[in-house]
């Protein structure tokens, strides 16, 4: 049957199975699967343009850097063949952070180290009222994120905690005078590696990281190793002019969910337990990396 004669219903159901990165085929079938598929489509091209800015805008890594375990180095070695990337296309991420389930509590014990303390309600509001003041958007689900214990306590850090740090300006040379911000949102536990949240007032978002893995300052404090007083714009500190970030990834919470998989895969794998069920799906769905990116980085492979 041709794709012209279903109901309406029927292809908007169809949609909602296919991956973001299908859509765009999808839409040439015919005018009206074009047309059914426009709202999917425009925020399918609306991510890849971001994307496309961020990366541009930054460095970037040659491979995912999504923690300091080296989670996603030992399930490369131990489950997959050689270049493979995770897609979490499957996860349809919406914001609602769906996939951040709970674990057993015989497996949640497993994890030993403290992972950081929710946000006040005071600073969380405040972040949301600057954002918006600054005409920056803050992805769907951060604030719901920082602020929840429970939800900081379903992740597998390793160690790093979450921290949520104070907003703070990029001078033009960090982001090509883009007028961007970052805050931090992650520690490592040594104190020597900090991850970002970058935003701009075009709607863009990334995760930003120091481009010298070892430099302390990456979003830890904005005044604390400054000769004099920062530079304050609309009520905020400016970012200390030496720094560098990189791209670690385009999207929040897809960083985020890559962090909750690669960590507990880690737990299982060095239990000596099989990985099976959700944690298989995830593994299932690495694929073969498209393009190779420069970022003279070295992954840690344990």
């Amino acid at each position: 049957m041709s794709f012209s004669l279903l109901p309406n219903e029927l292809i908007l159901l169809i949609i909602t199975h296919i991956p973001p990165s299908g859509i765009e085929a999808f839409a040439l079938i015919n005018t009206k699967c074009h047309a059914l598929s426009v709202p999917v489509l425009n925020a399918h091209l609306k991510r890849k343009h971001a994307a496309a800015a961020m990366y541009a805008r930054f460095p970037h890594p040659n491979y995912p850097r999504n923690s300091s375990l080296g989670s996603e180095a030992l399930i490369k070695k131990a489950l997959l063949e050689e270049g493979m990337i995770p897609s979490l296309e499957y996860l349809h991420l919406n914001g609602d952070l769906h996939w951040l389930q709970a674990q057993t509590p015989e497996i949640a014990a497993e994890h030993i180290w403290e992972r950081g303390r929710a946000a006040s309600v005071e600073a969380v509001q405040k972040l949301v009222v600057d954002a918006e003041r600054l005409g920056l958007t803050l992805p769907t689900g951060f604030a719901t994120f920082i602020g929840t214990q429970d939800l900081i306590e379903r992740l597998h850090l390793g160690g790093s905690t979450i921290s949520l740090g104070e907003l703070f300006k990029c001078t033009p040379e960090q982001d090509g005078g883009k007028g961007g911000h970052v805050v931090r949102f992650l520690c490592d536990q040594q104190g020597c590696g900090y991850w970002g949240l970058y935003m701009d007032t075009a709607g863009h978002s990334c995760v930003v990281c120091a481009e010298d893995w070892s430099d302390f300052r990456c979003g830890c404090c904005v005044v604390d190793r400054y000769t004099q007083l920062p530079a304050v714009h609309e009520a905020i500190a400016e970012a200390d002019a030496t720094l560098r970030f990189i791209c670690v990834k385009t999207e929040w919470e897809e960083w985020m969910a890559g962090m909750y998989f690669d960590g507990w895969i880690w737990g299982t794998l060095w239990a000596g337990r099989e990985v099976v069920g959700w944690e298989m799906e995830y593994v299932r769905h690495f694929e073969k990396q498209k393009d190779t990116v420069s970022g003279g980085h070295e992954e840690v492979v344990l």
